[in-house]
């Protein structure tokens, strides 16, 4: 079974101070291979006026990253993962 990492690593905020967009990444661990993918989205208006910047936690940044678009990053780095797997390497490193 796959876990998944969330990261988010940059917040867009409006003049109001209102975050707006994510960027984020995920990385996806099979117990043997892992992979990283980026990904951002937009925010919806907050209904109660959202929380002050200065006042955010990653873990309620990721609540919102993973309720918008958690299954599809999850299955779009799943398929990301069994592609990597099945690379196959000719060369690696330098030619110097």
């Amino acid at each position: 079974m796959n876990t998944y990492t969330y990261k988010p690593y940059n917040l867009v905020s409006d003049e109001n101070g209102i975050v707006r967009a994510v960027d984020f990444t995920v990385l996806v661990n099979n117990g043997t291979d892992s992979f990283e993918i980026n990904g951002h989205t937009g925010l919806p208006m907050p209904a109660d006026g959202g929380t002050p910047y200065d006042k955010l936690t990653e873990e309620q940044v990721i609540g919102w990253i993973k309720n918008l678009v958690g299954e599809q990053t999850e299955e779009q780095a799943d398929a990301e993962l069994e592609a990597y797997k099945k690379r196959t390497v000719i060369k690696n490193g330098t030619p110097w």
